[in-house]
């Protein structure tokens, strides 16, 4: 139960949020270097979201309350979240110099243990609060500093690779929209017209578009090693996959989306969004990136710009497309089909070779380029090389889930591994 500070609500309230907040901003004026930083705001803007859809069924399930009322989300107020945001994610990763996240953890799961019960009549605590509590510490605390520390110690690239996109999948799919929902006087609940057969199709487009989305954060994580959040880079120029097409599939595919999302819930907020979103990306990120790649690779990037744009997509790969070799058996059937058939189409920066020659037993179609990938992972990577269309099919034949149904698939008709002879 809550206990009464003797506070007013109004002095609780800022106290809970400039307090943090303060400390927050002392440490990152006295963090090492940006990546640092960078960790520290990923894993706030993690713990932003997380606590503010935590605080939002704490609320619906009558865990706690909030006796406050202006600048509300669901009777939640969004500026205390930011300041429990800024205490649970950013001070663990830029205490973390001296402190170790571990013992920061503990050291703030007890402290709010203990000031939830004291927050009265800011926060109205229920005999059920633990529920909150423990869903708050385990989805948003933990995996908050999880990433932030990862990010800052380049460690488990594909884990904070795909935590990233978790995270920034949040923000396009969750937070923008209700951002938009709430300038125009609505929300989540008032969408009940969707479903209709246009509104079907504009869903299976955005599929599409988030496909290519993950297809380019791959890229960056297999191929660049690195992420696509400006503090954590590829540490190599990225020339394959969606970006042997176009400079920013992500960018691009972020807009594309919101203006799809805007259509299916008929929402002009939301378009508004997106063409503001494509405004700040072609202005101030656009200098800021190219400044930046610039300075890390130099000729290799200027190069690559030459043949590509930053928002139209090419129809054919740019030419400087990282090189890869497709090896295809031709001594059974149906493999002996595949590499004739690359051949044919004429394919960018793309070899195709005698599976029987390879140094290795293979039992299955391989690519070999900036990353290696066998059976219809590989087709589907040799396909980048041919056109725009094809290598949409291939992102699709590479994308998530499917890719696994569609080699078991393939393999359940015939088309499983085989042993072939090797050539002298």
């Amino acid at each position: 139960m809550s206990v009464d500070t003797g506070l007013s609500i109004a002095a609780l309230r800022s106290l809970a949020v400039l307090v943090p907040v303060l400390l927050a901003v002392v440490l990152w004026f006295a963090a090492p270097n940006r990546r640092t930083r960078g960790a520290a705001f990923l894993a706030l803007l993690w713990n932003f979201i997380a606590l503010l859809l935590i605080d939002a069924l704490a609320v619906q399930q009558e865990w706690w309350t909030f006796g406050t009322t202006g600048n509300m989300w669901s009777q939640v107020p969004i500026d205390v979240v930011l300041g429990w945001a800024a205490l649970w994610g950013a001070v663990p990763i830029l205490l973390a110099r001296w402190v170790n996240p571990v013992i920061t953890v503990l050291v703030l799961v007890a402290g709010d243990v203990l000031a939830m019960s004291s927050l009265q009549p800011l926060v109205t605590l229920e005999p059920t609060w633990w529920w909150g509590e423990c869903l708050a510490v385990g989805a948003a605390l933990v995996p908050g500093v999880v990433l932030g520390y990862l990010t800052d110690h380049g460690l488990a690239l594909r884990t904070r690779a795909v935590m990233q996109v978790v995270l920034f999948g949040s923000l396009l799919g969750f937070v923008v929209p209700t951002v938009a929902f709430e300038a125009a006087g609505s929300g989540w609940g008032q969408r009940a017209d969707v479903g209709g057969p246009l509104d079907l199709i504009l869903l299976q487009l955005m599929a599409l578009v988030a496909i290519v989305a993950l297809r380019a954060v791959a890229e960056f994580a297999v191929v660049g090693r690195g992420t696509p959040f400006p503090w954590d880079p590829p540490q190599r120029l990225v020339t394959t996959g969606p970006y042997a097409y176009v400079a920013n599939p992500m960018q691009l595919s972020a807009v594309l989306l919101l203006l799809l999302g805007g259509a299916v819930l008929r929402e002009p907020w939301l378009v508004a969004g997106a063409l503001l979103g494509a405004a700040f990306s072609a202005g101030l990120a656009a200098w800021h990136e190219q400044s930046e790649l610039l300075a890390r690779h130099s000729e290799s990037w200027t190069s690559y710009r030459r043949s590509v744009r930053d928002w139209i997509p090419r129809w054919t790969p740019t030419p400087a497309i990282a090189p890869a070799i497709l090896y295809a058996s031709v001594s059974c059937d149906p493999c002996s089909r595949v590499g004739p058939w690359f051949v044919r189409r004429s394919p960018v920066g793309l070899d195709v070779a005698v599976a029987e020659g390879h140094p290795q037993d293979l039992r299955r179609v391989r690519y070999e380029g900036a990353s290696t990938a066998d059976g219809t992972r590989a087709i589907g990577a040799a396909l980048e090389h041919l056109s725009l269309g094809w290598a949409i099919l291939g992102w699709l034949f590479r994308a998530p889930v499917f890719a696994w149904f569609l080699q078991l698939l393939v393999d359940a008709t015939g088309g499983g591994p085989r042993s072939i002879r090797q050539t002298e």
